[in-house]
């Protein structure tokens, strides 16, 4: 059953197993905030994101349209103590970490401008190592990170996200920090069913970019704004997201639009470091809808790894603060892959090594090894490792 009781000492457990971690996001958090508000003390700071947190608690939805929200503000409450104690989180850490970055979306950007970062996500039902989920982590160089976590959300499905980048976008009607991933995990047992769910709680997640695989290697990629999602269904379960970019056409019209309106408002025109830096995610997608494309024909791990690392002269889907052009900024830095080999309970992973600039793609770690984990084998099966 889950109850208070439960979710606190889950989110405990799992803080201390990860506290390092959570103290240096909050950390990098905090730095987010203090960027854009500098004459607010971390202290101010974290007032105010206190009071945001409380006032969206507080915004409990109507539980007739989202019945699985029936007490869900004592869990949502519980999940956010067992962190803050599991991790020894202080008022301002915990305040931080407990809004997640809703306060700079919604209210100091608002829609007019998006922090950039490209991660991607990928998945193959089938390889030489068995099934397949990799992931690049790109992001700026402050971001903390750490062995890769097992990446099966429950023992039915497979999520992995990336982020969207909509300027100007819409806002939701809707505050209620509802634990969409916990509740999908729970409630569902197939893509179709998560689609479901993560449309009917349109309003509570996103944007982003969101890839969904089940057991029977059914693949869905949901493209999401605020308000607005497109659904696409891979037809032979390969498939992949990736981030400030969208093929699903209706989407993809309207983030052409919003980053045309982004530019009025800015009083900027076309081609600048914004277009170009768009042009980029655009490109992107297109080598990793070849390189996938390729891979079909035999799916490999080496195949996967050369997907997620590729850098050519027609563009980088492994970034690494490259210049796209003279006088624009730089752009991320890929600071991990991982390939999950997932009927094998291991990950292959690489991480960049800031100390000594070394890129991610040139610095691999061994291999993670992963106990009493859901093993994702076959259609049929769903094992546990160490399970009898």
């Amino acid at each position: 059953m889950w109850t208070p009781r439960s979710a606190y000492d889950t989110a405990r457990a799992a803080a201390a197993a990860d506290a390092q971690r959570l103290q240096g996001m909050a950390r990098f958090m905090l730095n987010t905030y203090r960027q854009q508000l500098p004459d607010r003390t971390p202290e101010q700071i974290g007032a105010l994101l206190a009071q945001s947190n409380a006032q969206r608690l507080d915004a409990v939805p109507c539980l007739t349209t989202y019945p699985e929200l029936r007490g869900m503000r004592r869990i949502v409450d519980a999940n956010w103590r067992g962190r803050r104690d599991g991790a020894q989180l202080d008022d301002i850490q915990a305040a931080v970490l407990d809004d997640g970055l809703f306060h700079y979306h919604r209210v100091i950007c608002a829609g007019r401008y998006e922090p950039k970062a490209h991660c991607s996500v990928a998945y193959f039902p089938t390889s030489d190592h068995g099934p397949l989920l990799a992931a690049n982590l790109d992001t700026g160089l402050d971001e903390p990170f750490g062995v890769p976590p097992w990446p099966v959300t429950s023992e039915h499905l497979i999520t992995g996200s990336v982020s969207s980048g909509v300027f100007m976008d819409e806002p939701s009607p809707e505050i209620f920090p509802a634990p969409i991933h916990q509740l999908v995990a729970r409630y569902c047992r197939s893509t179709d069913e998560a689609v479901e769910m993560f449309t009917r709680y349109n309003h509570f997640w996103g944007p982003c970019n969101l890839l969904i695989a089940d057991r029977e290697h059914n693949v869905a990629m949901i493209e999401k704004t605020a308000c607005r999602l497109g659904v696409r269904r891979s037809e032979d379960g390969f498939g992949f997201v990736t981030a400030m970019t969208a093929e699903h056409p209706d989407i993809a019209t309207f983030l052409s639009d919003r980053r045309a309106a982004s530019l009025d408002a800015r009083g900027l025109t076309a081609p600048c470091a914004d277009t170009r830096y768009w042009d980029a995610q655009d490109t992107r997608r297109g080598i990793m809808n070849r390189l996938m494309a390729e891979a079909r024909a035999n799916p490999t791990v080496e195949a996967m790894r050369a997907m997620m690392q590729y850098r050519g002269a027609d563009g980088v889907v492994a970034d690494n603060g490259d210049i796209l052009h003279p006088g624009d900024p730089p752009i991320e830095h890929t600071l991990r892959t991982f390939i999950a080999c997932l009927a094998e309970g291991r990950a292959l992973w690489w991480a960049r090594d800031n100390a000594r600039n070394i890129p991610s793609w040139e610095n691999p770690q061994p291999d993670a090894h992963y106990e009493d984990v859901w093993l994702w084998d076959d259609a049929k099966t769903a094992q546990a490792v160490g399970a009898s």
